[in-house]
């Protein structure tokens, strides 16, 4: 599971930026330390803001990290995609630096990557079992440390200076770095597109969830009454009675949603990080409510799926009064006087009034 995930000088990102999963006593889910004892963490977080305060960016980062993981060819890609924070000279000298913690196993890893433009500036991945942390392995330019038993040095020496050893070591299966980087390859993200994917996102559903789908989308309050388990469609009640019809006929907020339960109900069984940027721009807000309460249920979440959202504003409680999100679950991303990003548990206090928009744009319009 997702722990904590910290970005430096990445897009609107200038100095380190901490995000956590860790909650309360009372709050998440209890994992198991393979030591012995638990943490409590969480299912869901999500990150709100008004536009351009660098939402987004979080997510992006997580994506970026995901991409250094995967196989040569995609760290090369996000090395290409180097963008440090523009409003300060010095920062577009420096890497960016994004670190993740989690929990595979029972073992606590953490591990991170600086970069810039073509080249891996220093990787690191440090594991905690038994309450003592351990260096599996560091680098910087000027080489690569490794713990001797884990048997990394001929691999580190043949890792290029575009390449993270952690991608190496997956595509090679290395038995300390395969399950670290396949963890990371399962962070998965989701872009919801109104009308794209109705029927490939749901092909694969058919047999597995089809009940769970139709269950969900029949008491959604959409005028569906079920799923057409051959050919994919939805059922709607109608005047001779229930007719399925195709995804061209359902509502774009309709197809998003099931984009999303696409991707999420796989995942409640299986675990997994899923990454959605605007949630409530593409789901109705009492949709999107609901499917983050499916997450945050013991009994249909067994696997402990995480959920990593933004969205404008956080969700109103629901009729039965109860909130969707615990306070712990819940960040604000908001902008300095500099333009740079900030994370915290506090929103920030808007210096637009209801009508000063509208007064400046008629102001700017006066003869001088």
């Amino acid at each position: 599971m997702l722990l904590k995930f910290r970005l430096q000088n990445h897009r609107s990102v200038r100095d380190i930026q901490e995000l956590t999963m860790l909650c309360g006593p009372d709050g998440g889910f209890g994992v198991p330390l393979g030591h012995g004892g638990t943490l409590r963490v969480s299912p869901l977080c999500g990150i709100f803001g008004g536009t351009a305060a660098g939402k987004s960016t979080v997510l992006r980062a997580m994506s970026t990290l995901r991409a250094l993981a995967a196989s040569g060819s995609d760290v090369r890609d996000a090395t290409q995609r180097f963008e440090p924070f523009q409003l300060d000279p010095a920062a577009r000298l420096l890497p960016t630096r994004l670190e993740v913690e989690f929990l595979v196993d029972g073992v606590r890893y953490v591990y991170g990557c600086a970069y810039k433009r073509d080249e891996i500036a220093g990787e690191w991945l440090h594991a905690t079992d038994r309450d003592r942390r351990r260096v599996w392995f560091e680098r910087d330019r000027t080489g690569f440390r490794c713990l001797p038993e884990s048997r990394l040095d001929h691999l580190a020496a043949a890792c290029e200076p575009d390449t993270t050893l952690l991608s190496l070591g997956g595509d090679i299966e290395h038995p300390w770095l395969a399950p670290v980087a396949a963890w990371l390859r399962g962070v998965r993200t989701v872009r919801l597109t109104p009308g794209a994917r109705l029927a490939g996102g749901l092909a694969h559903l058919a047999d597995r969830w089809s009940e769970q789908l139709t269950l969900l989308v029949s008491h959604a309050d959409l005028g569906v009454v079920g799923v057409e388990r051959d050919l994919l469609r939805l059922v709607h009640a109608g005047r001779t009675g229930p007719a399925a019809l195709g995804g061209w006929a359902e509502s774009d907020g309709t197809i998003a949603w099931l984009d999303l339960l696409a991707a999420l109900l796989p995942m409640l069984e299986r675990g997994g990080v899923l990454l959605v940027d605007d949630l409530d721009a593409a789901v109705h807000p009492s949709l999107a409510a609901e499917t983050l309460r499916l997450l945050r249920d013991r009994d249909l979440n067994p696997a402990r799926a995480q959920l990593v959202f933004t969205a404008r504003a956080p969700f109103v409680p629901g009729t039965d009064d109860l909130p969707v999100l615990d306070p712990d679950q819940i960040w604000y991303a908001t902008k300095d006087a500099e333009g740079a990003t900030a994370l915290g548990r506090e929103p920030a206090v808007s210096q637009l009034g209801p009508g000063d928009l509208a007064r400046e744009l008629w102001l700017a319009r006066q003869p001088k």
